[in-house]
Protein backbone atom coordinates (compact mmCIF):
# COMPACT_ATOMS: atom_id res chain seq x y z
CA UNK A 1 0.00 0.00 0.00
CA UNK A 2 1.21 3.12 -1.05
CA UNK A 3 2.44 6.23 1.52
CA UNK A 4 -0.74 7.23 3.84
CA UNK A 5 0.06 10.74 4.80
CA UNK A 6 -2.27 11.65 7.89
CA UNK A 7 -1.98 14.83 9.89
CA UNK A 8 -3.71 15.65 13.40
CA UNK A 9 -3.73 19.28 15.17
CA UNK A 10 -5.32 21.07 17.98
CA UNK A 11 -4.79 25.22 18.09
CA UNK A 12 -4.96 24.11 22.61
CA UNK A 13 -2.19 22.71 22.17
CA UNK A 14 -0.10 25.61 20.43
CA UNK A 15 1.01 28.25 22.21
CA UNK A 16 -1.72 31.16 22.30
CA UNK A 17 0.68 33.88 20.66
CA UNK A 18 1.60 31.26 17.96
CA UNK A 19 -2.02 29.58 17.08
CA UNK A 20 -3.53 31.92 14.65
CA UNK A 21 -0.74 31.96 12.32
CA UNK A 22 0.08 28.36 13.11
CA UNK A 23 -3.84 27.16 12.12
CA UNK A 24 -3.73 29.57 8.87
CA UNK A 25 -0.34 27.91 7.77
CA UNK A 26 -1.99 24.37 8.07
CA UNK A 27 -4.83 25.35 6.35
CA UNK A 28 -2.81 27.12 3.50
CA UNK A 29 -0.71 23.61 3.11
CA UNK A 30 -3.75 21.45 3.05
CA UNK A 31 -6.11 23.42 0.63
CA UNK A 32 -4.70 26.27 -0.39
CA UNK A 33 -4.06 29.98 0.30
CA UNK A 34 -6.87 31.23 2.93
CA UNK A 35 -7.13 34.09 5.41
CA UNK A 36 -7.92 33.53 9.46
CA UNK A 37 -9.83 36.25 10.49
CA UNK A 38 -10.21 36.15 14.81
CA UNK A 39 -13.09 37.08 16.16
CA UNK A 40 -12.66 39.91 18.78
CA UNK A 41 -13.76 38.42 22.54
CA UNK A 42 -14.61 34.85 21.57
CA UNK A 43 -12.19 31.91 22.39
CA UNK A 44 -9.91 30.70 18.84
CA UNK A 45 -9.85 26.83 18.18
CA UNK A 46 -9.43 24.74 15.40
CA UNK A 47 -9.15 21.00 15.51
CA UNK A 48 -8.60 18.92 12.33
CA UNK A 49 -7.45 15.23 11.23
CA UNK A 50 -6.30 14.79 8.10
CA UNK A 51 -5.76 11.59 6.05
CA UNK A 52 -4.66 11.67 2.36
CA UNK A 53 -4.85 9.14 0.06
CA UNK A 54 -3.16 9.83 -3.26
CA UNK A 55 -5.29 13.07 -4.69
CA UNK A 56 -8.28 12.36 -2.37
CA UNK A 57 -8.36 13.49 1.10
CA UNK A 58 -10.34 12.91 3.94
CA UNK A 59 -10.68 15.41 7.28
CA UNK A 60 -13.00 15.81 10.42
CA UNK A 61 -12.37 19.83 11.09
CA UNK A 62 -13.97 21.81 13.82
CA UNK A 63 -13.31 25.77 14.66
CA UNK A 64 -14.63 28.27 16.11
CA UNK A 65 -13.73 32.15 16.77
CA UNK A 66 -13.08 32.81 13.47
CA UNK A 67 -13.94 33.77 10.19
CA UNK A 68 -12.57 31.97 6.88
CA UNK A 69 -11.88 34.10 4.21
CA UNK A 70 -10.51 33.26 0.77
CA UNK A 71 -10.08 36.33 -1.25
CA UNK A 72 -9.95 36.45 -5.27
CA UNK A 73 -6.53 37.00 -4.60
CA UNK A 74 -6.20 33.94 -3.23
CA UNK A 75 -7.73 32.06 -5.55
CA UNK A 76 -5.64 33.15 -8.44
CA UNK A 77 -2.65 31.65 -6.27
CA UNK A 78 -3.99 28.49 -6.14
CA UNK A 79 -2.33 25.73 -8.35
CA UNK A 80 -5.08 23.42 -8.35
CA UNK A 81 -9.49 23.29 -8.17
CA UNK A 82 -10.75 21.30 -5.44
CA UNK A 83 -14.19 20.13 -4.81
CA UNK A 84 -15.37 18.77 -1.11
CA UNK A 85 -18.26 17.02 -0.16
CA UNK A 86 -18.82 18.22 3.19
CA UNK A 87 -21.31 16.34 5.64
CA UNK A 88 -22.37 19.12 8.12
CA UNK A 89 -22.37 17.49 12.02
CA UNK A 90 -25.71 17.58 13.49
CA UNK A 91 -26.37 21.01 15.97
CA UNK A 92 -24.15 23.29 14.05
CA UNK A 93 -23.83 25.66 11.39
CA UNK A 94 -22.21 28.28 9.16
CA UNK A 95 -22.90 31.54 7.35
CA UNK A 96 -21.33 31.63 4.31
CA UNK A 97 -20.82 34.81 1.63
CA UNK A 98 -19.78 33.71 -1.78
CA UNK A 99 -20.73 34.79 -4.91
CA UNK A 100 -22.85 37.46 -3.79
CA UNK A 101 -25.41 35.07 -1.74
CA UNK A 102 -25.44 34.46 1.80
CA UNK A 103 -26.01 31.16 2.81
CA UNK A 104 -26.43 29.22 5.74
CA UNK A 105 -25.15 25.30 6.52
CA UNK A 106 -27.51 23.73 8.46
CA UNK A 107 -26.38 20.74 10.86
CA UNK A 108 -26.58 17.27 9.60
CA UNK A 109 -27.04 18.37 5.87
CA UNK A 110 -24.45 17.62 2.74
CA UNK A 111 -23.18 20.35 0.74
CA UNK A 112 -20.86 20.13 -2.58
CA UNK A 113 -18.55 22.94 -3.17
CA UNK A 114 -15.86 24.25 -4.80
CA UNK A 115 -12.83 25.37 -2.83
CA UNK A 116 -11.37 27.09 -5.82
CA UNK A 117 -13.90 30.19 -5.54
CA UNK A 118 -13.52 33.19 -3.47
CA UNK A 119 -15.88 32.97 -0.34
CA UNK A 120 -16.27 33.94 3.53
CA UNK A 121 -17.20 31.78 6.37
CA UNK A 122 -18.45 33.00 10.01
CA UNK A 123 -19.58 29.92 12.37
CA UNK A 124 -22.51 31.33 15.23
CA UNK A 125 -20.90 28.37 17.17
CA UNK A 126 -18.48 25.86 16.97
CA UNK A 127 -18.68 24.51 13.26
CA UNK A 128 -17.63 20.49 12.61
CA UNK A 129 -18.05 19.23 9.50
CA UNK A 130 -16.47 16.04 8.12
CA UNK A 131 -15.20 16.29 4.43
CA UNK A 132 -13.83 14.44 1.63
CA UNK A 133 -11.80 16.97 -1.06
CA UNK A 134 -11.08 15.90 -4.62
CA UNK A 135 -9.93 17.59 -7.56
CA UNK A 136 -12.49 18.46 -9.72
CA UNK A 137 -11.40 17.48 -13.03
CA UNK A 138 -12.32 14.09 -11.33
CA UNK A 139 -15.94 15.15 -10.95
CA UNK A 140 -16.08 17.08 -14.72
CA UNK A 141 -15.44 14.15 -15.82
CA UNK A 142 -18.67 12.89 -14.86
CA UNK A 143 -20.41 16.14 -14.65
CA UNK A 144 -19.33 18.74 -17.42
CA UNK A 145 -22.09 21.64 -15.92
CA UNK A 146 -20.98 21.88 -12.50
CA UNK A 147 -21.82 24.49 -10.63
CA UNK A 148 -19.79 26.35 -7.55
CA UNK A 149 -21.93 25.12 -4.68
CA UNK A 150 -24.70 22.55 -4.18
CA UNK A 151 -26.75 21.87 -1.55
CA UNK A 152 -27.52 17.79 -1.86
CA UNK A 153 -31.01 18.17 -0.34
CA UNK A 154 -32.28 20.56 -3.14
CA UNK A 155 -30.69 17.95 -6.08
CA UNK A 156 -31.39 14.77 -4.62
CA UNK A 157 -35.15 13.95 -5.11
CA UNK A 158 -35.19 11.10 -2.98
CA UNK A 159 -34.70 10.66 0.92
CA UNK A 160 -33.17 7.27 -0.22
CA UNK A 161 -30.52 8.64 -2.42
CA UNK A 162 -29.70 11.41 -0.24
CA UNK A 163 -29.07 8.64 2.80
CA UNK A 164 -27.62 7.02 -0.31
CA UNK A 165 -24.70 9.40 -0.35
CA UNK A 166 -24.35 10.29 3.05
CA UNK A 167 -23.77 7.04 4.32
CA UNK A 168 -21.32 5.79 1.45
CA UNK A 169 -19.55 9.14 1.88
CA UNK A 170 -19.32 8.39 5.84
CA UNK A 171 -18.41 4.83 5.29
CA UNK A 172 -15.45 5.69 2.65
CA UNK A 173 -14.42 8.37 5.38
CA UNK A 174 -13.62 5.88 8.25
CA UNK A 175 -11.99 3.84 6.50
CA UNK A 176 -9.86 6.07 5.07
CA UNK A 177 -6.61 4.68 6.76
CA UNK A 178 -6.55 1.57 6.49
CA UNK A 179 -8.51 0.76 2.44
CA UNK A 180 -6.25 -0.41 0.46
CA UNK A 181 -4.98 1.45 -2.59
CA UNK A 182 -7.33 -0.33 -5.08
CA UNK A 183 -10.48 -0.02 -2.60
CA UNK A 184 -9.76 3.72 -1.99
CA UNK A 185 -9.56 4.07 -5.85
CA UNK A 186 -12.75 2.30 -6.53
CA UNK A 187 -14.54 3.20 -3.59
CA UNK A 188 -13.88 6.99 -4.50
CA UNK A 189 -14.80 6.57 -8.13
CA UNK A 190 -18.02 5.09 -7.12
CA UNK A 191 -18.73 8.09 -4.69
CA UNK A 192 -18.22 10.39 -7.65
CA UNK A 193 -20.63 8.24 -9.70
CA UNK A 194 -23.64 8.62 -7.11
CA UNK A 195 -22.78 12.74 -6.77
CA UNK A 196 -23.08 12.34 -10.96
CA UNK A 197 -25.85 10.45 -10.75
CA UNK A 198 -27.95 13.41 -8.66
CA UNK A 199 -26.15 16.42 -9.99
CA UNK A 200 -25.25 16.21 -13.48
CA UNK A 201 -27.89 14.74 -14.98
CA UNK A 202 -30.80 16.10 -12.94
CA UNK A 203 -34.18 14.50 -11.25
CA UNK A 204 -35.24 13.16 -14.32
CA UNK A 205 -32.11 10.98 -14.57
CA UNK A 206 -33.56 9.47 -11.51
CA UNK A 207 -36.61 8.74 -12.90
CA UNK A 208 -35.07 7.34 -16.11
CA UNK A 209 -37.01 9.76 -17.96
CA UNK A 210 -34.29 11.37 -20.72
CA UNK A 211 -33.85 9.01 -23.92
CA UNK A 212 -30.77 7.87 -24.23
CA UNK A 213 -30.23 8.61 -27.49
CA UNK A 214 -30.47 12.33 -25.77
CA UNK A 215 -27.82 11.94 -23.34
CA UNK A 216 -25.64 10.57 -25.90
CA UNK A 217 -25.40 13.34 -28.47
CA UNK A 218 -25.07 15.98 -25.35
CA UNK A 219 -22.10 13.57 -24.43
CA UNK A 220 -20.69 13.80 -28.14
CA UNK A 221 -20.42 17.56 -28.60
CA UNK A 222 -18.97 18.01 -24.86
CA UNK A 223 -16.47 16.01 -26.16
CA UNK A 224 -16.13 17.87 -29.34
CA UNK A 225 -16.30 21.52 -27.44
CA UNK A 226 -13.27 19.67 -25.24
CA UNK A 227 -11.04 18.86 -28.14
CA UNK A 228 -11.50 21.67 -30.16
CA UNK A 229 -12.58 24.44 -27.55
CA UNK A 230 -9.43 26.81 -28.91
CA UNK A 231 -10.13 26.86 -32.99
CA UNK A 232 -11.74 30.41 -32.91
CA UNK A 233 -13.82 28.81 -35.40
CA UNK A 234 -15.82 27.13 -33.04
CA UNK A 235 -19.28 27.83 -32.58
CA UNK A 236 -22.81 26.28 -31.75
CA UNK A 237 -23.74 25.53 -35.40
CA UNK A 238 -20.17 24.03 -35.80
CA UNK A 239 -20.37 21.55 -33.18
CA UNK A 240 -23.93 20.42 -34.38
CA UNK A 241 -22.31 19.93 -38.17
CA UNK A 242 -19.75 18.20 -36.26
CA UNK A 243 -22.18 15.83 -34.16
CA UNK A 244 -24.75 15.07 -37.31
CA UNK A 245 -27.62 16.90 -35.64
CA UNK A 246 -29.62 20.43 -36.38
CA UNK A 247 -28.55 23.63 -33.90
CA UNK A 248 -31.84 23.31 -32.88
CA UNK A 249 -31.97 19.88 -31.37
CA UNK A 250 -28.15 20.70 -29.79
CA UNK A 251 -29.58 23.55 -28.21
CA UNK A 252 -32.30 21.18 -26.93
CA UNK A 253 -30.18 18.52 -25.29
CA UNK A 254 -28.31 21.36 -23.38
CA UNK A 255 -31.67 23.04 -22.01
CA UNK A 256 -31.86 22.25 -18.33
CA UNK A 257 -27.80 21.12 -17.59
CA UNK A 258 -26.79 24.43 -16.64
CA UNK A 259 -24.54 26.18 -19.72
CA UNK A 260 -25.58 26.40 -22.83
CA UNK A 261 -23.81 25.26 -26.06
CA UNK A 262 -21.59 28.42 -26.11
CA UNK A 263 -21.59 29.01 -22.51
CA UNK A 264 -19.98 25.90 -22.80
CA UNK A 265 -16.97 26.58 -25.31
CA UNK A 266 -16.29 29.88 -23.76
CA UNK A 267 -15.58 27.42 -20.25
CA UNK A 268 -13.73 25.69 -21.95
CA UNK A 269 -11.85 28.78 -23.30
CA UNK A 270 -11.24 29.77 -20.16
CA UNK A 271 -10.06 26.76 -18.64
CA UNK A 272 -7.19 26.90 -21.25
CA UNK A 273 -6.44 30.73 -20.53
CA UNK A 274 -6.40 29.88 -17.02
CA UNK A 275 -3.61 27.08 -17.59
CA UNK A 276 -1.39 29.37 -20.08
CA UNK A 277 -1.60 32.59 -17.86
CA UNK A 278 -0.44 30.36 -14.82
CA UNK A 279 2.32 28.61 -17.08
CA UNK A 280 6.08 29.84 -16.04
CA UNK A 281 7.18 29.01 -19.46
CA UNK A 282 4.55 31.72 -21.08
CA UNK A 283 5.15 34.74 -18.45
CA UNK A 284 6.43 36.83 -21.50
CA UNK A 285 4.38 36.09 -23.73
CA UNK A 286 1.54 39.08 -24.08
CA UNK A 287 -1.52 38.16 -22.64
CA UNK A 288 -3.32 39.32 -25.89
CA UNK A 289 -1.64 36.36 -27.32
CA UNK A 290 -2.91 34.24 -24.95
CA UNK A 291 -6.48 34.95 -25.59
CA UNK A 292 -6.06 34.13 -29.08
CA UNK A 293 -4.43 31.29 -28.23
CA UNK A 294 -7.25 29.89 -26.07
CA UNK A 295 -9.99 30.89 -28.55
CA UNK A 296 -10.85 34.43 -28.01
CA UNK A 297 -11.52 37.08 -31.05
CA UNK A 298 -11.71 40.03 -28.66
CA UNK A 299 -9.33 40.51 -25.62
CA UNK A 300 -11.42 42.96 -24.28
CA UNK A 301 -14.36 40.13 -24.08
CA UNK A 302 -11.53 37.81 -23.13
CA UNK A 303 -10.72 39.59 -19.64
CA UNK A 304 -14.61 40.51 -18.78
CA UNK A 305 -15.36 37.01 -19.45
CA UNK A 306 -12.46 36.03 -17.42
CA UNK A 307 -12.74 37.90 -14.71
CA UNK A 308 -16.41 37.18 -13.81
CA UNK A 309 -15.35 33.27 -13.56
CA UNK A 310 -12.48 33.80 -11.88
CA UNK A 311 -12.93 37.08 -9.52
CA UNK A 312 -9.59 38.38 -10.66
CA UNK A 313 -8.46 39.91 -14.31
CA UNK A 314 -5.71 37.93 -16.17
CA UNK A 315 -3.46 40.69 -15.47
CA UNK A 316 -3.78 39.71 -11.65
CA UNK A 317 -3.96 35.91 -11.71
CA UNK A 318 -0.65 35.89 -14.19
CA UNK A 319 1.07 38.04 -11.45
CA UNK A 320 -0.62 36.04 -8.21
CA UNK A 321 0.49 33.10 -10.00
CA UNK A 322 4.44 34.03 -10.84
CA UNK A 323 4.45 35.05 -7.07
CA UNK A 324 2.82 31.69 -5.47
CA UNK A 325 5.63 29.82 -7.46
CA UNK A 326 8.63 32.62 -6.59
CA UNK A 327 7.74 31.64 -2.84
CA UNK A 328 8.20 28.18 -3.65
Amino acid sequence: MAAVEKLAVDTRRIPERERIDAWQQILCDIGGPIQVDPIAGEPFMGELKLVRRGAIAFYDMCYSGMRLWRRPVDVARMDKEMFALSLTQPFCSLRVERGGQALELQGGRSYLFDHAAPYRTEPPSAYKTRSIAFPSSLLRRRVRELRPFYALTDCVASTGGLELVNVFAQHLAQGAATWSDDEVDTLSGQLLDLLALFLGTGDWAVAGSEPPMRAAHRQRALEHIRRHARDPELTPARVAQACGISLGYLNEVFRGHGAGVEDTIFDERLEAARRLLSDARRRRVAIQTLAYEAGFNDPSHFSRRFKRRFGVTPGEWRAEASSAKATH
